[in-house]
């Protein structure tokens, strides 16, 4: 019953997030200069950086189910047979709960985070990596606090700070680094 409600959320989740992510975006679009195809190239980083996070992701996921499988196999829940059978499902079914959860962060912090940067010409190296490292860190101190009283055995500071590492990289990287770059680009071809 509870992974329905994941799968019933996509939709609602999604359509709040990209018309958040379009309208926080404009105000980046209003700062190019209008072309024959309008404010359109306004908006590559923002493909680009999304496109190399979802590609990320589901990397990532593929890697854990996988893993998981494997484990799965060795245990005999499943024979080596039915990896081609179970696998895909299992993907996608865990591709989909991870984006439920990585597109809200993406659409509600990363990128207007990244405008603002951006709109106040400020968006450089030193400013994402003091993002991502107190991102990092709140992060993982939270699931710390979480996992105190919720799991048994309480998992060490060191090894949430470990698996929110990837986490972090693929949701917070990613659109700030394509900005960063195609903002280069667009000043390299302006001089």
């Amino acid at each position: 019953m509870g992974t329905e409600i994941v799968f019933a959320l996509i939709w609602p989740v999604l359509v709040a997030c990209v018309s958040v992510v379009i309208w926080v975006w404009f105000g980046v679009a209003r700062l190019e200069q209008p072309t024959a195809i309008g404010r359109i190239r306004a908006f590559l980083p923002l493909i680009a950086g999304i496109a190399i996070s979802m590609a990320s992701l589901l990397l990532h996921t593929y890697i854990r189910c996988d893993a998981d499988f494997t484990s799965l196999v060795r245990q005999g829940y499943y024979s080596e047979a039915d990896r081609s059978v179970y696998l895909p499902h299992r993907v996608a079914a865990q591709a989909i709960v991870n984006l439920v959860f990585a597109l809200p962060l993406i659409s509600f912090v990363v990128i207007p985070w990244t405008t603002k940067r951006m709109i106040a010409a400020r968006l450089n190296w030193i400013a994402i990596g003091q993002r991502i490292l107190i991102a990092w860190l709140a992060l993982s101190l939270l699931g710390w606090l979480w996992s105190l009283g919720n799991l048994n055995p309480t998992p060490t500071f060191a090894e949430i700070l470990k698996s929110t590492a990837v986490p972090i990289m693929i949701c917070g990287l990613p659109i700030p680094i394509t900005a960063l770059a195609f903002a280069r680009i667009r000043l390299v071809r302006g001089r």
